[in-house]
């Protein structure tokens, strides 16, 4: 495994667990602390084995494999995106819909960081994003509906957002 994958996975994994945090705020507070201590077994186990695994690899990626400029625009989009969304559902009273937001807009910036790969190695954004997009999207017609209360929204969001990155690192040691 190139380092360069190595940290994607791990940085990957470090942000599941950040997620699974999140969604653990929906849960009754009997079942946080098991969640929240389940994600991080998943987060260190998949993380001391990328690392593990990508000790016997030592190729790293050439410049010209990956574009800054992109990376940056992508995530200085995605910053000013939940600043945004996140101010303008306060404003209107749907706090309930800032986390699945939230999701659809992270998901989305991973198709520019599939355009920040030059080399041909963002597919796997490809289907991180389309994945996070279409869940944060099912979630937020959920919510419209009344079929899940927001505090249910939050776990689904934050678990499946999770499950998805989690998903992708392990991806990259097979």
């Amino acid at each position: 495994m190139p380092n360069a994958v190595a940290i994607g996975a791990l940085i990957g994994t470090c942000f599941a667990f950040a997620w699974a945090i999140a969604g653990a705020q929906g849960l009754g507070s009997q079942w946080r602390g098991p969640a929240v201590a389940i994600a991080a077994t998943v987060s260190v186990s998949i993380g001391a084995t990328v690392m593990w695994r990508s000790r016997f690899v030592h190729a790293v990626a050439t410049p010209s494999s990956f574009n800054g400029a992109v990376y940056g625009w992508a995530v200085t989009l995605e910053s000013l995106a939940i600043v945004i969304t996140v101010i303008a559902l306060r404003r209107r009273g749907h706090s309930e819909y800032i986390m699945p937001s939230v999701a659809f807009i992270v998901g989305a910036h991973f198709f520019g960081l599939a355009r920040a790969m030059i080399s041909g190695g963002g597919r796997v954004f490809i289907w991180i994003g389309g994945l996070m997009c279409i869940s944060a999207a099912v979630i937020i017609f959920a919510l419209a509906r009344s079929l899940v209360s927001s505090a249910q929204s939050m776990a689904v969001t934050g678990f499946s957002c999770a499950i998805i990155l989690w998903a992708a690192a392990v991806s990259t040691l097979i």
